[in-house]
This record gives C-alpha cells, structure tokens and sequence, in this order.
C-alpha cells in the first residue's frame, strides 16, 4: 500500500487552465475620442439636412415662379387672341365680297384672286387665334363645361363629313366605324366635336396622299367610352411623343415639308378630354402610322345613374 501511496504522489499535477482575459476598461481618452466623432458625424447630418432644406425651398419657389410666369403668359395669349379675332373678321368679310365681286365686276381679273388668297389666309389666322385662345383657356381654367346629352355616333358622323372637302383635296380616303354600343354622354358637345375634329385635321394633314384616316368610336368592356382615329402617316416616334403634346412646342419637326399649323391641335385634345376626367392617349401603329385615342370615363355614360343638378357625374360616381 506504501508502495501505491508513494506512486500516485509521484505523478505531476495537470496544469490549471489560466482564465480568459477580460478587454482593457475604455480609458478616459479613448471615449473622449468616440464623443468627438460622434458630435462631427451629428454636426455633417445637420449640415446636409439644412442644404436638402434649402434646395427644398428654392425648387419650391422655382415652382411658384413658373407657375405665375405660366398663367400670365396664357393670360396674355388670350388676350392677343381675343384683340386679333375683330380685325381679322373684317379682313375675312371684306375679302369675300370683294372675291365674289358682289360690288360690281373687277377692273383686273387677277384682283378676285388676290382677294380669295387673303380669304384663305385670313381664315387660316383666324383658326391659329381660335387654336391659341381655347388653350391658353384651359390652361388658366377659364374653359367650363356646358354639359348636354351627346350621342357619340351621329356626332362622330358630322365631324367625318365636316372634314371631307380637306381629305379629298389631298386626296386621303376617310372612313368611319360606330360601334353598336357607341354611347351618349353626358358631355360637352362643343368639345367633343372639337375633340373629334382635331383628330381628323390633324390625321390628315400628316397622311401623304392616297393614304387612309379611320375614325372609330365606341365603348369597351369597362365601360369607357373611346374616340380613336388611326392614320397611314409617317408615324411619331417614341422620342416625339412628348413634343407632340407639348402646349408650346419649339420646333415643327413633326411637320417638317408643310410646317402648317401651329402645332396646338393635340395639346387641346388633351386639355378637352381632361376637363371631360378622361385622356389623350397616343401610340405608333406596327403597320406605320399613329393611333390617337380619348378615353372618357364610364360616368359620363347616361346608361349610369344620373347627377344631381349641378353636380359633375364623375363626383356623385366618386360620392
């Protein structure tokens, strides 16, 4: 047993494991240091929030700029418009008597000419004024509503016969289709006769001769009602879109043999349509041309429940 004890003494002892050792406690400098970054990192967020409040300001007044320079110039261009339309109706007068001679016969032949081109141009600059007129209305919101009930078919049908004469002096074939379900509205009827002109005028002008204007009016699945017209033209490219929008375009690229016009035909589409709640859509067609279409919505149908007096159809559909 002696033998055992002295064994089991003479063994050496395991090490003991050392315990882990614990992160230095921060020093005084070293939180200084980490208070220091912390107050220039507050000091640079409040530096940059008060630059994204003041650029925030100066767009807010570029705005508010534009906006007050915008709606004097409309004001001023109705004005113009309005001041031009009493002298240009005398020239347009007095150039169709004189072209129709009903004074007596002309000394020179070549002066009934004459008067029949100052005629057409008169007419023409009279249309510019009306153009100018009605969009610099809707763009300062003096262009209400007279709302009646429209019958979309016959009125689509007035408008194709309206535009013929300028079709065939081109010549472009005109056709129409009214679908079985075309709607009456409760709508402005001067407007939408508008609306159905200005695409027609604008369709043909910009189809090359021996081409095709096609007017189609109807309702969809959902109840909106729609006046397209789709043309053989050139087409608008993607990047024209906007111009041919545009209320003020800056260039007559979209018309760049003739240059007629003043380029306002679809900018008053668009604002008619809108004060109508509907839109202006425009697309290029895969087999060439340009699709433009006007979506009013399915509350001015007269199918749907009738406004209150007064009331617009679109609010007692929201109410």
């Amino acid at each position: 047993m002696s033998q055992s004890l002295a064994a089991l003494l003479s063994k050496p002892l395991r090490t003991v494991p050392a315990p882990p050792s614990l992160p230095p406690a921060p020093t005084e400098d070293r939180a200084a240091d980490r208070a220091t970054d912390l107050a220039h990192a507050l000091a640079a967020t409040r530096a940059e929030l008060a630059q994204a409040q003041a650029e925030l300001a100066a767009a807010r007044d570029a705005v508010a700029r534009a906006e007050i320079e915008s709606a004097a110039k409309s004001r001023f261009l109705a004005e113009m418009s309005h001041e031009l339309r009493t002298p240009l109706n005398a020239v347009i007068g007095f150039s169709e008597m004189m072209a129709q001679e009903v004074l007596g016969a002309h000394a020179v032949p070549a002066y009934g000419d004459y008067a029949r081109d100052i005629h057409t141009s008169g007419r023409h600059l009279l249309a510019l004024a009306d153009d100018v007129l009605d969009l610099a209305r809707i763009e300062i919101g003096h262009r209400s509503l007279l709302e009646t009930a429209v019958a979309l078919g016959p009125l689509a049908g007035e408008c194709l016969q309206m535009i013929r004469p300028a079709a065939a002096a081109r010549p472009v074939f005109l056709s129409c289709r009214a679908e079985p379900a075309a709607p009456r509205l409760w709508a402005d009827e001067r407007a939408l006769r508008q609306i159905v002109l200005n695409l027609l005028g604008n369709a043909v002008k910009f189809t090359p001769a021996g081409g095709a204007v096609h007017l189609s009016v109807g309702c969809d699945a959902d109840g909106v009602s729609f006046i397209a017209v789709e043309d053989t033209g050139p087409g608008i490219g993607e990047a024209e879109l906007p111009l041919a929008l545009s209320a003020h375009p800056r260039e007559s690229a979209l018309d760049p043999v003739s240059g007629r016009g003043a380029g306002l035909g679809l900018a008053i589409v668009r604002g008619l349509a809108e004060l109508h709640g509907g839109a202006l859509t425009l697309a290029r067609r895969p087999a060439g041309g340009t699709r433009a279409c006007v979506h009013l919505p399915a509350a001015r149908r007269l199918e749907t429940p009738r406004p209150a007096a007064g009331a617009s159809p679109l609010r007692a559909a929201a109410e």
